[in-house]
Order: structure tokens, then C-alpha cells, then sequence
């Protein structure tokens, strides 16, 4: 396995290594230009093969591979609530992206975006190995008047789901974020960027019944919200973020269910809410990030509310705590349009030449806690502290070594288990 990663690392590095001049060009989202892709596109950068101008589009090329090994040491008690874990080797994506803009608007030409995953070498069997991510068209009401995205998206709400996962301090999102807000969803929102960029905010409205096959009513709505401000901004390398979400779900023919990982893909899911018999959820989002040079300090919090008389009212609960530091000295780029810390550009490439930079290198650390036991609905309360190292020799590069010790607390039984995750990632 370790060969496999290191052929597998130096081949991309010997192919990417003409493409480093160009990552000079980045800005806040992307390194192509703002006005040729999505407020909330993924970064892709700017290598001129990857770009196709005609009259009547422009269409831009991404990629992004994730490949991960995991390993879990567990004690009698985790093996007991979850069963035995085997380490995995997974890619964890494989996405390819495309965006661009359509050019019959003259003045404010509409946005694109598709991307779709394939997931074939580690789909369950009967499960689609290829989907579509997102397909949406962003239409913009001037340079100031914001922004109507249609489409299949992200819902805009909770920090760690609209910054892109490849641009996060972790290899995985924390345990309860994708138990509280979808990771994408078909509907539509408004967005804007205000106070000369130091404000945003957005709402949507959602419903996916066309890929679960539930009719509309059966199938449950969204409306999301988020407002976000920057009380101290400077630049990129000294602000206060801060902001708050709030995300109403209706019920999937009349029930609600909350379940989540321990922050590894490759586990079985640690909580379990089980079906709840219930009308909706309200749930609120807290979130407050911190830059001082190469020093981030990052907090979020959701409460999720749960109308059910059956089973008293649950409330379920998330929030981490965490901090990163880039030894070399770099901070992450600061995306005023929708309100998130962003891409990494090292300061020097690491690039196997005499004149060589070491790339940047950072420190991680994070606590995270998901309860979703309250009264009658015990689906456990996990507990999880994080530490990683990360590499990026580039732009287009990520070597990350993670180590999180877990401690899940379900049926009366609290259970330990030891993470130990690797990642290779290049996107370009």
C-alpha cells in the first residue's frame, strides 16, 4: 500500500510540475476568473487546456482524486456496539467538475456548474457507481443585487458544508454536520454579498424528491438560512468571522431520522437515531472563525429541534472546537461571497529543483461532540478529539496523517476506538 501511494504520488507530481508557475493567479474562489464560475464553484485552476472559450460559453475543467487508507483499533466495548471495523483503502472521490458561463447575457452572463463523482471501486453492490453532484444554473441580478442558484446544490447553511471539503483543515467533515444538513439538495436559492463584502446572506428552498422517487408532499422540504459577518477583517490573515444558520426540515412521510459516522468513511455509523415519528425540525447553526497570520481558530454549533410528541420533543446536538497552524507560515484564503475560509497557496512549491520551497506544512487540532440521546430517542452521544499533519507540496497537492481517539456512549456501553486515516489528494 505504501508503494502504491508513493508511485501514485510522484507520477501526478511529475505531470503537475509545469502547471505550479500558474498558481499565481488565484483569488478568493477560484484561480480562473470570478466571472467565469459559480459563486460557490469548487477551485479550478487556470492551465489552458483546462479552459474552452467559444461565442456562445465558456467551459472550465476540474478534477479532484481523494484517496484514503484507514485504520481503527478498537476496544471489546466498540466491538461490541458496532462490530469489527476492517481497515480500508477507498477513493474517497473521484469527482470531475465542470463551469463556466453562457454568454448570451451580455451584461450579466448566467453560470454553470456539473460535477459528478465515480465511486466504482468501493460502491456497494447494486449501488450506483456514477452520479451527478451538481447540475445548477446561477443567474446574477448585477454586481451587487446577488444571486438566484437553481438547481441541485449545497443548502448554504453550516460552515463546514459550504467551504469546499478538499480546502478544510480535517479529512472529513465533523460527525454531526452531515447528520444535520444534506450535502446537496435540489431547489433554489438567493444569495448576496453586502457591506462592501464584509456580510452575507442566503435562503433557499428545497425538495429532492426526484432522486429518492417519494412523491413532493411525501418527501420533505427545506428552507435554509444563514447570515454571516466579518466584525474584524484587515485581510485574509488577520479576522473575526462569525454567523448564523437555521434549517427547517418537514417530515419524510411522517418520520425524521438522524444518523452519523465518526469521522471516518470507511466505518458503519456510531449514532442512530432510528425513524422518529415527527412533523419537522428546526434546527439553529452558530459558527465563528478566527485568522491571525498563520493561526486559525474555528468553532460551530447546531441544535436541531424535533417536533414530536411521541417521543417528548428531542433535542440533538453538535459542536467542535479547533484550531490549525501553518508552520511555513501560510493562512487560507478568505471567500467574501459566501462567507468561508478557502483555497491554500503555499508560499514556495515544493517541486524536486535545486531552488526547491518546502511547500506548506500544517497543524491541526480539533474536539467534536454529536449527542443524539435525549429522552425517549437514545442513538448514542460520540465524543471525538482529532490531531493531523498535512503536506501541500502545491496547489494541486495534499499529504494528510490523522489520528483521532473516539469514545461512543450507546446502550449503557461506552466504547473506544483509535482512528488512524491517510490521504493522498490532487485536484486540479
Amino acid at each position: 500500500m505504501k508503494k502504491y501511494f508513493l508511485i501514485l504520488f510522484t507520477t501526478l507530481m511529475i505531470v503537475s510540475s509545469k502547471a505550479q508557475n500558474a498558481l499565481v493567479t488565484l483569488n478568493d474562489t477560484t484561480m480562473i476568473s470570478r466571472d467565469e464560475s459559480p459563486k460557490a464553484a469548487p477551485p479550478i485552476m487556470e492551465e489552458g487546456w483546462n479552459q474552452i472559450p467559444t461565442k456562445f460559453f465558456t467551459m472550465n475543467f476540474g478534477f479532484a482524486l481523494l484517496l484514503d487508507q484507514t485504520f481503527l483499533v478498537q476496544d471489546d466495548n466498540s466491538l461490541a456496539q458496532v462490530g469489527k471495523v476492517d481497515p480500508a483503502t477507498e477513493f474517497r472521490g473521484d469527482r470531475f467538475i465542470l463551469s463556466g458561463k453562457i454568454l448570451g447575457f451580455r451584461e450579466n452572463p448566467w453560470r454553470y456548474m456539473i460535477s459528478a463523482n465515480f465511486n466504482g471501486l468501493d460502491a456497494p453492490e447494486g449501488k450506483k457507481s456514477f452520479e451527478f453532484i451538481d447540475w445548477n444554473i446561477e443567474i446574477p441580478f448585477g454586481k451587487k443585487a446577488g444571486w438566484l442558484t437553481i438547481g441541485k446544490q449545497k443548502e448554504g447553511v453550516g460552515h463546514e458544508y459550504v467551504a469546499p471539503g478538499t480546502q478544510l483543515p480535517w479529512t472529513e467533515r465533523g460527525t454531526g454536520v452531515p447528520a444535520f444538513v444534506r450535502q446537496r439538495n435540489i431547489g433554489i436559492r438567493y444569495s448576496n454579498s453586502i457591506m462592501k463584502q464584509r456580510m452575507t446572506y442566503t435562503i433557499g428552498a428545497f425538495n429532492n424528491y426526484w432522486d429518492t422517487g417519494n412523491t413532493f408532499k411525501d418527501n420533505g422540504t427545506q428552507f435554509t438560512s444563514r447570515v454571516t459577518a466579518l466584525p474584524v477583517y484587515t485581510s485574509d490573515r488577520n479576522l473575526v468571522h462569525v454567523g448564523v444558520g437555521y434549517r427547517y426540515t418537514s417530515d419524510t412521510k411522517g418520520t425524521l431520522s438522524y444518523k452519523a459516522k465518526p469521522e471516518a468513511n470507511s466505518a458503519p455509523f456510531y449514532l442512530n437515531t432510528g425513524a422518529i415519528a415527527a412533523t419537522g425540525a428546526n434546527t439553529l447553526m452558530l459558527e465563528a472563525i478566527g485568522v491571525r497570520g498563520p493561526f486559525t481558530l474555528m468553532a460551530e454549533y447546531m441544535n436541531a429541534l424535533v417536533s414530536s410528541s411521541l417521543a417528548d420533543n428531542p433535542s440533538l446536538t453538535y459542536w467542535q472546537i479547533g484550531g490549525s497552524w501553518f508552520i511555513t507560515g501560510e493562512n487560507r484564503k478568505y471567500n467574501k461571497n459566501n462567507g468561508n475560509l478557502g483555497k491554500l497557496l503555499p508560499k514556495k512549491n515544493f517541486d524536486f529543483s535545486k531552488d526547491s520551497g518546502p511547500g506548506a506544512i500544517e497543524l491541526g487540532i480539533r474536539y467534536t461532540q454529536t449527542d443524539m440521546t435525549d429522552g425517549f430517542i437514545q442513538g448514542g452521544k460520540f465524543d471525538r478529539f482529532t490531531t493531523n499533519l498535512s503536506w501541500y507540496p502545491n496547489a494541486h497537492f495534499r499529504l494528510e496523517a490523522t489520528y483521532g481517539k473516539g469514545s461512543l456512549d450507546y446502550n449503557q456501553i461506552i466504547g473506544k476506538t483509535d482512528f488512524w486515516q491517510f490521504r493522498l489528494q490532487f485536484e486540479i
